[in-house]
């Protein structure tokens, strides 16, 4: 049987062996050793920073104390007897360590490690019902000045409410997932997402005022007007203590968006579409995703700025609202003028597709902020637990 060679030091190995006889570098199997110390021990770090939250109580803490320090104790014992000694100057890898906890400025600190406070369960069901209460209030008033008569146009067709609602919740929660260190409260989520309903109602009122103006061109008024409406939620969430990160900036601006999202779809099913099928579904899963992208450009800055500072004000918005602003002008510069389903399509895909690019470029930078604050290691904020 062949024997493969040390990575370290290229002396030959037996099959089974756990570290190099020669240089004591680990084999294969010596490295998921040394991997299954590490996991217990960022265990026991975890373990740490939930007793000393109040998440779990002193009995049950020195319960799983006492179990995973054995269990460290056997393997790290496992690992020395079968590590051979080195020769004399020659560098050896020793057991894992846990993790310590980078030091940053302390305003930075109070951010990105804050745990917040605790929720109990009712409170949490009062988000949900609020919520509720936020979307039918809004859905109400934005059809009532539609027309007479169009106040419960959305009771009428719950159907196709729910319908227009299938793609945006899909891809809240892709986006909520991707948050994947500490994600946010469902129930904060959904607040955020009820305020982008509310957000149309706003945006109804602004853009009519624009265009009775002369400001009202689909390129212009529009991004200005629905993108500001949808980051006042976001600015609101921003100043709660559940908010860390430019992450959960992005989470809750594409929240707001696709909130906007689902009542702009049903509002197009209903009115323009006229029951034509392949435009209601380009509606619902692609049209309405811009929304979500420009939004989190916004909260992504504010993100930012509450790392940088400790805490949020409306001047942080503007680099993120400035490109939430321009991503949907550009967008909306041409696609009120398409004039065949080719010419759409191309606009969309060059469009949407640059935007979520984009967006996924931000989010694959705050994990790697995430990952050098250690948030992979125990380290993250506590996640809310209503009880």
């Amino acid at each position: 049987m062949a024997r493969s060679e040390c990575k370290r030091c290229q002396s030959l190995l037996n099959e089974g062996d756990y570290f190099c006889g020669n240089c004591g570098a680990p084999t294969k199997l010596g490295l998921k050793y040394l991997e299954s110390s590490e996991r217990i021990s960022l265990t026991l770090n975890q373990l740490e920073r939930s007793f000393q939250t109040g998440y779990i109580s002193k009995e049950k803490y020195e319960e799983q104390k006492a179990k995973y320090s054995e269990e460290l104790s056997k393997l790290n014992a496992d690992i020395i007897a079968r590590r051979p000694v080195a020769p004399q100057g020659t560098e050896t890898l020793n057991a894992p360590q846990p993790a310590e906890m980078p030091t940053f400025s302390d305003a930075k600190s109070a951010v990105i490690y804050a745990d917040p406070p605790q929720l109990r369960l009712h409170n949490a069901g009062g988000y949900i019902i609020a919520t509720i209460i936020i979307v039918a209030a809004s859905l109400w008033a934005t059809w009532g000045l539609v027309g007479e008569g169009f106040e419960t146009v959305w009771l009428d067709q719950w159907y196709l409410l729910i319908f227009s609602l299938v793609g945006p919740a899909i891809y809240l929660f892709w986006m909520w997932r991707a948050d994947k260190f500490e994600r946010e409260p469902i129930y904060y989520v959904l607040l955020i997402l009820g305020w982008g309903v509310f957000a149309t109602l706003i945006s109804f009122i602004g853009n009519s005022i624009f265009d009775m103006v002369g400001l009202g061109a689909a390129w212009l008024g529009a991004p200005i007007v629905e993108e500001s409406a949808k980051a006042i939620g976001v600015y609101w969430i921003a100043k709660k203590a559940e908010f860390n990160n430019s992450m959960d900036g992005m989470v809750y601006g594409f929240a707001s968006g696709m909130g906007f999202a689902w009542a702009e779809n049903f509002f197009y099913i209903v009115l323009m579409y006229d029951g034509d099928i392949l435009f209601s579904l380009l509606r619902i899963f692609v049209f309405g995703l811009g929304h979500g992208l420009y939004t989190a450009y916004t909260g992504w800055s504010l993100g930012r700025a509450k790392v940088k500072n400790g805490f949020v004000k409306p001047g942080d918005m503007k680099l993120g609202l400035a490109m939430a602003m321009i991503a949907h002008g550009l967008y909306n510069s041409d696609i009120m003028e398409v004039n065949s389903l080719e010419t759409l399509a191309l606009w969309v895909i060059l469009t949407l597709g640059t935007f979520t690019i984009i967006l996924y470029a931000l989010v694959r930078r705050s994990w790697a902020e995430e990952k050098k604050w250690l948030y992979d290691a125990g380290y993250a904020p506590k996640a809310t637990s209503p009880n």
